[in-house]
């Protein structure tokens, strides 16, 4: 194996038995072979290690201990990887095809960006619908989802995800990267099936509050204002929706 691939990916897992292999498969059968793949579980108890343990020949590194959460898994991949850029898939994620890797790789081979982006596809009454990304602005949310969004790993070295934020330590290092004026490049590429059933969308009340916070700690003057008012009101109405 490459101890200097291209890319690095970085599946996070905790009792999600029912759901990693396919993750795991999706990476192993890309056309595309310049690359690692890192799995940090958290401590499964449900069967989820085993189906690690079976892949392990495929996997640079892989662990299964308790540990904090998402993204201080996150950082566990970091600290492990070698890839010049990194990307995050979760369990329930799949990347879109065989050939994602390879369509990413020409724009990955250049040194014009510090963020490659692409599109998802999430599930709609059983069927894929293709999400497009949206252009990188100073807004209260995720430009792309992560599971679409390879990073340059020594950035990510230089500042891993802030644990400090359970649901949006992902928003806070994108805004971060975007307003210190790091280059984000939209790769025109489907990049990953995405799972709507993750803790962002199942918790969303709390993963706007985190949102709430970043913004505190990242935006000022009027533009935070308008930003707090604005999820103020949609945290409300999440909340209306839930109890229809």
């Amino acid at each position: 194996m490459n101890q200097h691939p291209l890319f690095t990916i970085v599946t996070v897992s905790f009792n999600c038995v029912s759901l990693i292999e396919q993750t795991m498969d999706s990476v192993i059968r890309q056309s595309f072979k310049d690359w690692e793949y890192i799995v940090i579980d958290g401590g499964s108890t449900d069967g989820t290690a085993n189906l690690i343990r079976s892949n392990a020949s495929s996997l640079s590194f892989w662990c299964s201990e308790p540990d904090g959460g998402i993204y201080e898994g996150m950082n566990k991949g970091i600290a492990r990887a070698h890839g010049k850029w990194i990307l995050f898939l979760n369990a329930g994620d799949t990347l879109a095809d065989e050939r994602t890797l390879e369509q990413v790789a020409p724009y990955a081979q250049e040194n014009a960006a510090d963020v490659l982006y692409g599109d998802i596809l999430i599930s709609r009454n059983g069927k894929p619908f293709l999400k497009v990304a949206e252009e990188p602005r100073n807004k209260h949310r995720m430009y792309f989802c992560h599971q679409a969004a390879f990073t340059r790993t020594s950035l990510l070295r230089a500042q891993p995800f802030d644990t400090r934020f359970r649901f949006s330590a992902d928003l806070y290092s994108f805004k971060s990267l975007y307003l210190s004026g790091h280059i984000f490049r939209h790769v025109p590429v489907t990049v990953a099936h995405y799972d709507t059933n993750g803790v962002s969308n199942t918790r969303r009340v709390e993963g706007l509050r985190d949102n709430m916070r970043v913004i505190r700690c990242l935006d000022k003057g009027i533009d935070r204002i308008k930003f707090l008012c604005k999820l103020s009101f949609v945290i409300g109405w999440a909340k209306l929706r839930g109890k229809a």
